[in-house]
């Protein structure tokens, strides 16, 4: 019923536009895979293959509990020896795993939830990313929450200038408010056209998309499809990207 109730508030607003996917270009590249693993899955060593699989420089985990903070950072630390990992009870632990040496990594808190900035660099390029999990809106006071940290987020990357990723379950959908003064404010784009939906998935099929990987004017995307994420309610986001030539 309270997710029901979330995806009722979400279409009750009135669509704002919402950023379009930049085309391929020249340029130095990465690939992002994110997942949102649902906390009390136990598809452990399936959901391992399916990261190790993506071949992703950085990859993003959401729901990370305790269990999964310890498979998790146990199996993947071979191939993603850097890591940055906030285990929580609830289903808002989340986690960065990168074979990109991190310049500088921590944790950021905006309304009791905590998301990760990380500082690479590729090819010789700065790159920001941020692992994003907002509030679900449940009721209102959680929608009102999601809102606060969209806002308070914005407000932090705005007027920034290095080539930024947010990527993670953002808990809105491109047709959003909220989405659409976070696009504006930040000037972050959307790859991830609405009919690549994440959420609720039941093998290749989802209803209403999520999860978002947003870029900054000084990054491309080159493609972007969803994937199975085992065990999970949501589908993953495997995406390549590259840095535009005279961004920095």
């Amino acid at each position: 019923q309270s997710a029901t109730a979330g995806c009722v508030l979400m279409a009750l607003q009135v669509p704002s536009p919402s950023a379009l996917p930049l085309g391929a270009v020249n340029g130095p590249g990465f690939r992002v895979f994110h997942m949102n693993v649902l906390r009390p899955n136990t598809a452990f060593h399936e959901v391992i293959a399916q990261a190790l699989a993506s071949d992703a420089d950085v990859i993003s985990v959401q729901e990370v509990g305790t269990e999964w903070a310890l498979v998790l950072s146990r199996d993947l630390h071979s191939c993603y020896p850097y890591a940055h990992i906030e285990p929580r009870s609830n289903c808002y632990g989340i986690a960065l795993f990168s074979k990109i040496p991190f310049t500088g990594v921590r944790t950021i808190t905006l309304q009791g939830t905590p998301f990760i900035e990380a500082l690479l660099v590729v090819s010789d390029r700065k790159v920001r990313l941020l692992a994003v999990h907002a509030t679900s809106p449940t009721s209102y006071d959680h929608f009102r929450r999601r809102n606060e940290q969209l806002c308070g987020l914005g407000e932090y990357l705005a007027g920034q200038d290095t080539p930024t990723i947010v990527v993670g379950d953002l808990n809105t959908v491109p047709w959003d408010r909220a989405f659409g003064r976070f696009c504006a404010r930040t000037g972050l784009r959307s790859t991830t056209p609405t009919f690549q939906r994440t959420w609720p998935a039941i093998g290749p099929f989802a209803l209403i998309p999520l999860d978002h990987l947003l870029v900054s004017p000084g990054l491309a995307s080159v493609s972007l499809r969803t994937v199975e994420v085992p065990g999970s309610d949501h589908r993953g986001l495997l995406a390549d990207l590259r840095i535009i030539a005279d961004a920095c």
